[in-house]
């Protein structure tokens, strides 16, 4: 499918990976193998709107540029997966070749979601873009009761070592929450369950939802203590749930094969309210980094989607660490520089009105922004983005040293009565005495701001005007901008 039409729309990212169009929602199973990346992604080939899932397949060789090769699973009439491929993972099999676990979508069979495999043809045919898969004929994992809460049961993680394959799968408790359920096999075919790997107190957190989907398991290595840390991502769905990403820092129990997190609440990684969801994750193996994958909602109508032509994109990859200090440590991943073009500016040292005179000339949709902002006499300070000159439509990014909160404000992004951004959106941020440091990506309707290296926040807007592409620094008080530095971006298609 040709992908240049719609690169025209005004709306639509330039270096943000999408499908050539129509739908999509999470991508998942990135794997590494013959030195490329390959990432799949929950695709609707039909139109842009959620119906019969397939897996679309990207393939990169520096997670940055990518692209599109022919559908990698799609339902079949057979007895497997005929109304949906549903989420899943990607590892290795015991020759080191890459295989897919998937949900397996079958309306006629209770419960309708089970856990199945699909082989390269790789050993056949040597093609490192792993275009063609083979189906296992049969589930490997069926829900049976007493397994988690019967009827959600889906969203694969496998990975493997020396010991065998190991399965997370997102599911819930009967009556009390949201779990992550665990399985272990020895040859990668027959599984034995283990029980939950964690689950939440959902009456002390009923925000984590009755069912838990997309778990993701990442190791961080050893902290301060010396202790082996690890990393569980999930993202709780159903009634009261906040479907946002939500993590634990915490301990493997190998033996017991459950988690241990060191602290019962979970953060966030994301304070955007629902722009940055569905989370994937992978070891890098060529630089041992963990990197995460998301969706970025799009947050329009339906309508609106179905005229666009296509739905929602990626996030930017994301390399997550063990900080020194024992926080989570988040940052857009380094490649993401060779889609640098001309610097913009390149400024130190100056008043929010010495900054803002030389940003007059900084217009743009497609940028990368570095700013650093030191509070002098401001509680409140920012940046506005996509800005009109007149100021009738803008979006403003700022950090809230009282409230200790990262924030957007989305009442001036558009004029447009049909389009869905807009109020004011953010989540908690201690930046312990640290000036604000903002790392922003602007690419057409995305906007990714990464604070401090310690929180994203991923938002969408859809400006009427075309000269909404100002840029200006914002402060309730005097503040000093110690540096900041604007790209403009390149397309990666």
């Amino acid at each position: 499918m040709d992908r240049t039409p719609l690169l025209q729309d005004r709306h639509r990212p330039q270096y943000h990976v999408s499908p050539p169009a129509h739908w999509m929602n999470e991508p998942h199973a990135p794997i590494y193998f013959d030195g490329k990346y390959h990432l799949f992604y929950q695709h609707n080939p039909l139109g842009p709107f959620f119906y019969h899932i397939h897996w679309g397949h990207w393939v990169s060789e520096d997670l940055v540029h990518w692209r599109d090769l022919p559908v990698a699973l799609a339902p079949e009439k057979d007895q497997l997966a005929p109304d949906g491929i549903w989420s899943g993972s990607a590892t290795y099999d015991a020759d080191g070749l890459p295989v897919l676990f998937f949900t397996a979508g079958n309306d006629s069979a209770s419960p309708n979601q089970s856990v199945a495999l699909a082989r390269s043809t790789y050993s056949r045919d040597g093609d490192p873009n792993l275009v063609q898969w083979i189906k296992h004929p049969e589930p490997l994992i069926v829900q049976e009761k007493g397994m988690g809460a019967f009827g959600d049961f889906r969203d694969p993680f496998v990975w493997k070592d020396d010991e065998g394959w190991y399965a997370l799968v997102g599911s819930g408790i009967e009556g009390e929450g949201g779990a992550a359920l665990a399985f272990a096999s020895k040859d990668m075919l027959n599984w034995t369950y283990k029980g939950p790997f964690y689950q939440a107190d959902i009456q002390k957190f009923p925000y984590l939802g009755p069912i838990w989907e997309l778990p993701v398991l990442l190791p961080l290595g050893t902290d301060k203590q010396g202790e082996n840390k690890h990393l569980l991502l999930v993202s709780p769905v159903g009634k009261g749930a906040d479907v946002e990403v939500f993590y634990w820092i915490g301990r493997l129990d190998k033996e017991h094969l459950s988690f241990i997190p060191d602290q019962e609440e979970p953060e966030l990684i994301d304070v955007g309210d629902f722009h940055f969801t569905g989370p994937s994750g992978m070891v890098d193996p060529k630089t041992g980094r963990n990197i995460v994958f998301t969706i970025a909602q799009g947050d329009r109508t339906s309508e609106l989607e179905y005229q666009s032509g296509w739905a929602h994109n990626a996030g930017l990859p994301l390399s997550v660490y063990l900080r020194e200090d024992g926080r989570l440590g988040i940052e857009p991943i380094q490649e993401l520089e060779s889609l640098r073009g001309a610097k913009r500016l390149s400024i130190r040292d100056k008043s929010l009105a010495e900054a803002n005179v030389l940003l007059r000339d900084v217009q743009g949709d497609i940028l990368e922004i570095q700013v650093e902002l030191e509070p002098v006499r401001a509680s409140q300070l920012g940046i506005k983005v996509r800005c009109t000159p007149d100021g009738e439509e803008e979006t403003l990014l700022y950090y809230d040293f009282n409230e200790a909160r990262l924030l957007v404000d989305r009442t001036k992004t558009t004029l447009h009565p049909g389009e869905k951004c807009k109020g004011i959106q953010g989540g908690k941020l201690e930046l312990l005495g640290e000036n604000l440091k903002l790392h922003i990506y602007l690419d057409r309707s995305m906007v990714e701001a990464y604070a401090n290296g310690l929180k994203s926040l991923t938002t969408r807007v859809y400006p009427t005007r075309r000269d909404a592409l100002g840029l200006e620094i914002w402060g309730d008080g005097e503040l000093i901008v110690k540096s900041m530095e604007v790209w403009d971006m390149q397309s990666i298609w």
